[in-house]
């Protein structure tokens, strides 16, 4: 993941911000190839990587990041009820889809783990609102699961945005899933 290429993708998923939140797409195709679909955890990862790597940025890099970061808590905040009612159907697909992924985790785990991320990145925003509390039960059970077959060890990913993701709150980022036997 280079600098460049995360500045250009978070500008792209702010400038689709609008038609994307007042949508009913939890998974929103912003029409390049090689870029991601833009969600909200996509939004909160992209910030939290490039705040991470301050230090790595010119100045150029770092005025653009600075612009885009307060662009980007400007839109979360200015429509919070819209924001909450995305991630709600955010957190529903990607807790299906980390579900579904347990059979064959230890053969993709770095790919599989990023929705495990994004519900810890997600949880938050919705962490008062009722509707939540099934998930977190549901994303408890999965962790659960997962600590009965985790095998401590490195970062899954690139070194470079491991101070991103503290390993006291971002286990399941540091080490893998054993194979099965």
């Amino acid at each position: 993941m280079s600098i460049e290429n995360d500045l250009a993708t978070l500008e792209t998923f702010l400038s689709e911000f609008d038609p994307y939140l007042k949508s009913d797409v939890v998974f929103w195709n912003v029409g390049k190839s090689n870029t991601p679909a833009l969600t909200l955890g996509g939004i909160l990862f992209l910030r939290r990587t490039l705040s991470a790597r301050r230090t790595q940025l010119d100045p150029e890099q770092s005025k653009e990041f600075a612009r885009l970061d307060l662009l980007a808590n400007d839109l979360l905040n200015r429509w919070m009820a819209n924001v909450e009612r995305k991630t709600l159907s955010e957190i529903s697909s990607r807790l299906n889809v980390w579900d579904s992924a347990f059979d064959e985790l230890a053969d993709h785990y770095p790919q599989a783990v990023y929705s495990r991320l994004y519900l810890a990145l997600l949880m938050p925003i919705v962490a008062h609102l009722d509707e939540a509390e099934r998930f977190r039960q549901r994303l408890s059970g999965l962790d659960s699961r997962l600590r009965g077959m985790f095998t401590v060890g490195n970062f899954v990913w690139d070194a470079a945005i491991a101070p991103a993701f503290p390993r006291e709150l971002f286990w399941y980022l540091y080490g893998k899933p054993a194979p099965k036997k």
